[in-house]
């Protein structure tokens, strides 16, 4: 499909703006351009919506309601400092991976559960948007788990294709998960390894599953996909190490689908599963997560069912 000329030169000046703000971040020490990051992450929230910031003050208040409405402002800022440290420590692993020995950017944990995974079979890896979402696909294949990640587009085809060069240096791939579901079911059944986020709202296509307390409409792929393939899921996370430009990747919890002839129990059940263990890292680290999403949009009954 070709892209009209007037798309084209709206997007160019958003482009060129990200590969600059990018160029000068990778042209300073990876400490002084986290400092860099931090300070965007400050003029981020002083400018974003003013909207986007009440709705996400809402959230933390009622996910904390233990908490003031000052912890919960300072929690809220320091989620944009995050999320502009997180993008340039994604860009920045990339960068070096190919150069730096693996034991030098992060250390594993837990990834000696998947000897339980029977040869020749593939991992569902499942996250959230909690720590560094972007570093974690990147960083599996140089574990030995090559991934094929399904994500949303961006609508500017200009950076979509450069972070999408930039997701694929380490031997991740990228699947936009429009359509994506048949593709997905074959690599799974010749034994390739899939990764999904599942912490954003799902409309219509979602299931309720509890999530701080409120019910939160969450896609069921991974956990229909495990039962149709037999394939187990692995919940993942990685954050940095403090003090340290080294990260830790983290495999919490391994699960297998039961053997049941009622599939939409075990959907739901493991669906939860993943959802709680989401919400036990975010409780132990509030200012990691993506508190700036309308998470709870979809409700029960917004669109004719429970």
């Amino acid at each position: 499909m070709r892209v009209a000329p007037k798309r084209k030169l709206r997007d160019w000046p958003l482009y060129v703006a990200l590969r600059s703000v990018e160029a000068l971040l990778q042209a300073v020490p990876w400490a002084t351009a986290r400092h860099g990051a931090s300070l965007l992450g400050d003029l981020t929230y002083l400018l974003n919506a003013r909207r986007r910031n009440k709705m996400a003050l809402a959230n933390l208040r009622q996910a904390f309601p233990s908490l003031g409405q000052k912890d919960v402002k300072l929690i809220l800022k320091a989620v944009y400092r995050h999320v502009m440290e997180s993008v340039l420590d994604g860009m920045n692993f990339a960068r070096f991976a190919g150069r730096w020995d693996s034991n030098e950017l992060f250390e594993a944990v837990g990834f000696d559960r998947l000897r339980e995974v029977a040869p020749r079979t593939g991992v569902i890896f499942v996250s959230g948007h909690f720590g560094h979402w972007e570093l974690l696909g990147a960083a599996l294949p140089l574990l030995g788990y090559p991934v094929w990640s399904v994500a949303r587009g961006f609508r500017n085809p200009l950076i979509a294709r450069h972070v999408r060069e930039l997701r694929e240096r380490t031997g991740q791939r990228m699947l936009h998960k429009h359509g994506a579901l048949r593709r997905v079911i074959r690599l799974l059944q010749r034994g390739e390894n899939v990764g999904f986020l599942i912490d954003q709202d799902a409309r219509r296509q979602g299931i309720f599953v509890d999530f701080f307390g409120r019910p939160a409409a969450t896609t069921p792929v991974p956990a229909r996909l495990s039962i149709y393939t037999g394939a187990p899921l692995a919940f993942v996370y990685a954050e940095r190490i403090d003090g340290e430009p080294r990260f830790r990747l983290v495999l919490k919890e391994l699960i297998f689908p039961g053997r049941t002839n009622d599939s939409r129990g075990e959907t739901r059940r493991i669906t939860q599963r993943l959802t709680s263990d989401l919400e036990e890292v975010i409780r132990r680290a509030p200012q990691r997560w993506l508190w700036l999403h309308r998470r709870w949009k979809t409700y029960p009954g917004k669109y004719g069912r429970a």
